[in-house]
């Protein structure tokens, strides 16, 4: 069975299965606005072209706003992942799809896309296989191609259905139109009734701004008043000196940061004024930083910085909750990917969907290690006969998919091999 017919079989499939909350013709019962959402990327509800150019400005830049935008995609990809599948050739097979396209860089890419603009795109480019073992003319997701967010356009229906995807270059739209199954779409933080998602930048561009804003005015009051001003009084009352001498002090004293001795004959007396510097400026700075760093879901440590006080306790739970975050992100991502690019690989050939599954790595252990403690702790309150959960309970709790066989409750002493996954 061709692909297309498989992928409107699962559709059909999954309307009937789940009828009861469509209406007669198969459509959703909610509606997200009152009319066709159709090519609504650029001018409408303030979303332009110009305004996400602005946002990658800003990560550009902004050295606060380009580290962190960094560290969450650096994290949330670069931490690597593991397949997982009881078929193996299945499993085999993904892997190898994966390594020829290059999905580590792919999704790199797109994550940081996703997060400075809102969204990503990634074309899955279909042809033949470089396979001489076969002259079949079927076609296969051969590459993956990121696609400039800056210039895709969302056609989807008025139940904010993705029906479409469109390119406009050069404020004109392109007549090609990509189907679903052709693009990739990514996005972190959903609109209300919008297609696209929100930039991480957008909640916090007040922020950056007037963090911007006090470190130049910092600047400026730190060359102005960050050292002490001298006054100088040249002669007296009754004598004054020539313009050439007071020209040859004025000289002497213009290099003033490599000189902190001076020797004067008594006619010439220096003072200092202006000596306090800038009152308060590590207060004014943490400020908006902070403010920052909370608009950007990064937490001070990951980016190795000391702003204010605080506890240990808070420290690590703020790490705590930025891992949390980054799983977030990546389970997102990880199921986008499996049913979107794994299960049509699958598909093509000639598995079942859904049998393998991408499970990104942690940060740390830390989140991991607290769960693994309390499960413990749990089971060991039940020293004889039926633990409380179940194998595949468990796997839920450390985001693994199920297993066959791994519904019965666990038996037998914790540690035995009675609470092992089957074969």
């Amino acid at each position: 069975m061709a692909l297309q017919d498989r992928i409107a079989r699962r559709r059909q499939e999954t309307q009937r299965n789940y009828g009861i909350y469509y209406n007669a013709d198969g459509t959703p019962k909610t509606v997200v606005t009152t009319s066709k959402i159709s090519n609504r990327g650029f001018g409408d509800q303030g979303r332009s072209e110009k305004k996400l150019r602005d946002y990658w400005k800003y990560y550009k830049g902004d050295d606060m706003v380009f580290a962190a935008v960094n560290i969450i995609a650096f994290n949330t990809v670069m931490c690597g992942y593991t397949l997982i599948s009881e078929n193996e050739k299945a499993k085999e097979l993904i892997q190898t799809n994966f390594d020829r396209m290059d999905i580590d860089g792919v999704l790199i890419d797109n994550v940081i896309y996703g997060l400075v603009v809102g969204d990503s795109y990634i074309e899955k480019v279909r042809g033949r296989l470089n396979d001489n073992t076969t002259k079949s003319n079927k076609q296969y997701t051969v590459s993956l191609k990121t696609a400039s967010p800056l210039t895709m356009i969302i056609n989807a229906d008025k139940y904010g259905r993705e029906e479409s995807f469109q390119q406009k270059v050069e404020g004109r739209l392109l007549p090609t139109k990509l189907s679903k199954d052709d693009i990739i779409h990514l996005r972190f933080f959903p609109d209300l009734d919008s297609p696209y998602g929100i930039s991480l930048l957008e909640a916090s561009k007040l922020s950056i701004d007037r963090m911007r804003d006090v470190d130049e005015s910092l600047f400026n009051a730190v060359q102005r008043h960050g050292g002490p001003k001298f006054w100088v009084q040249v002669g007296t009352e009754e004598e004054i000196p020539p313009k050439a001498v007071f020209d040859k002090i004025k000289t002497d004293l213009e290099d003033i940061s490599s000189k902190n001795e001076f020797i004067t004959p008594g006619v010439i007396k220096i003072s200092t004024i202006d000596e306090r510097g800038v009152p308060g400026v590590e207060a004014y700075a943490d400020t908006f930083l902070k403010k920052t760093l909370v608009g950007l879901m990064c937490s001070q440590e990951a980016l190795g910085l000391q702003t204010g006080t605080g506890s240990d306790a808070m420290a690590n739970q703020r790490s705590l909750m930025f891992e949390r975050f980054i799983k977030t992100l990546q389970h997102k991502m990880s199921t986008k990917l499996r049913v979107e690019l794994i299960n049509q690989i699958l598909v093509e050939n000639g598995f079942d969907e859904n049998i393998v599954f991408m499970v990104f790595n942690s940060v740390t252990d830390a989140d991991e290690e607290a769960k693994a403690k309390w499960i413990g702790n749990l089971f060991r309150g039940f020293p004889e006969g039926k633990k409380p959960m179940s194998i595949n309970e468990i796997r839920a709790r450390f985001s693994l998919p199920p297993i066959k066989g791994g519904d019965d409750l666990i038996t037998g002493d914790v540690g035995t091999p009675a609470i092992q996954p089957p074969d």
